[in-house]
C-alpha cells in the first residue's frame, strides 16, 4: 500500500505537477514586471489551489521581495504544500531584473526572472527530494487598466522539475499565465491563473515594508 502510494506520488508530482503554477513549488507571480512601482522590500502571503486530474494540489506560502538595484530584485519564499495524501515544506531563492531600456513596446513593463525551489516530501513514511528550476518573462502595463490603480501582469517561462525518491527523474515544461493587481494603502492584493493543460488559481497580499 506504501509502495502504491509512493507510485502515485511520483507520477502526480512528473505528470499532473507542471500545472501547478508558473513558479513551481511557489506563488503566483502577481506583481509589476517594474521594481520602481513598488517598495524596496515587502512581503507577502499568498495561496495556490487548483485540481491537477491526477491529485488535488494546494501550496500556501510567505514571500520577502528586496529590491537591491534600481533594476534588481531578490526574492525569498517558503511554503507548506499538499499533493493529494503527501505534504512538504519547499523553500525558494528567485532573482528579477527589470529590463528599463527595453525597446519591444513602451506601453510595456519587461522583466526577466530565474528562481530555484527545493522540498523535503513524506509520502506514507517514505521521504524524498522534489526541486525545480524556473526561467520566466514577466509583462506588465506602464499604466493601470482603472482608476482604482489595478493593473495586468502575465508570465512565460520554461520549468524544469526533479523528482528523488531513490530513483530520479525529471520533466521540462512551458507555462504561461497572468492576473490583476490592487493598491490598497500599504501595500496591493493580487489574483491570478496559471494554465498548461490544466488551470490552478492563486491570490495573496503584499505588504510594503519600506
Amino acid at each position: 500500500m506504501m509502495k502504491k502510494s509512493l507510485f502515485v506520488f511520483v507520477l502526480s508530482m512528473l505528470v499532473a505537477a507542471p500545472y501547478a503554477q508558473a513558479e513551481y513549488l511557489g506563488l503566483l507571480n502577481g506583481r509589476s514586471a517594474n521594481p520602481g512601482n513598488q517598495t524596496d522590500l515587502s512581503v507577502e502571503l499568498g495561496i495556490v489551489t487548483g485540481d491537477l486530474g491526477v491529485v488535488d494540489y494546494q501550496n500556501i506560502g510567505a514571500r520577502v521581495n528586496y529590491r537591491v538595484s534600481p533594476e534588481i530584485v531578490v526574492i525569498g519564499d517558503v511554503g507548506v504544500s499538499e499533493f493529494g495524501d503527501a505534504d512538504g515544506t519547499p523553500f525558494g531563492l528567485g532573482i528579477l531584473y527589470h529590463l528599463s531600456n527595453q525597446r519591444i513596446s513602451s506601453a510595456l513593463d519587461i522583466s526577466g526572472k530565474a528562481s530555484y525551489h527545493t522540498g523535503e516530501y513524506d509520502v506514507g513514511g517514505l521521504k524524498g527530494d522534489v526541486s525545480s528550476l524556473s526561467f520566466e518573462a514577466l509583462f506588465s502595463g506602464v499604466e493601470p487598466i482603472s482608476a482604482n490603480g489595478v493593473s495586468w501582469y502575465a508570465n512565460v517561462g520554461f520549468h524544469r522539475l526533479n523528482v528523488d525518491f531513490g530513483a530520479s527523474d525529471s520533466s521540462n515544461e512551458l507555462g504561461f499565465g497572468g492576473g490583476l493587481t490592487l493598491p490598497t494603502g500599504r501595500g496591493e492584493a493580487y489574483a491570478g491563473f496559471d494554465f498548461i493543460d490544466e488551470m490552478t488559481f492563486g491570490l495573496g497580499f503584499r505588504y510594503y515594508v519600506q
